[in-house]
């Protein structure tokens, strides 16, 4: 889906984030991804791992993955879980 008028922000802007996270597939996504982490994160903290890497593309780096990852950082500190965030390719023009 393309909205042209959306196309010049970046996912970190709440009417593209809103407009991504509304996406059938983008929630189907978020679903999956909540599943994987509530399994993993568990078991790095059994194990003392410090820190875990998730990398999350799209096509462009700039609007889907970008506020995919936005929000399931701001998920993960609800939960406590200390996030950084890094959006290497939102600036790309």
């Amino acid at each position: 889906h393309f909205e042209a008028s959306l196309r010049p922000r970046t996912g970190q802007d709440r009417e593209v984030a809103e407009y991504v996270l509304k996406n059938e597939r983008a929630s189907a996504l978020m679903d999956r991804l909540r599943g994987l982490l509530t399994f993993l994160l568990p078991l790095y903290d059994d194990e003392g791992k410090p820190y875990l890497t998730v990398g999350i593309g799209c096509t462009g780096g700039r609007h889907r993955s970008v506020a995919v990852l936005d929000a399931l950082a701001g998920e993960l500190r609800a939960r406590g879980r200390e996030v950084n965030v890094t959006h290497r390719d939102v600036e790309k023009v």
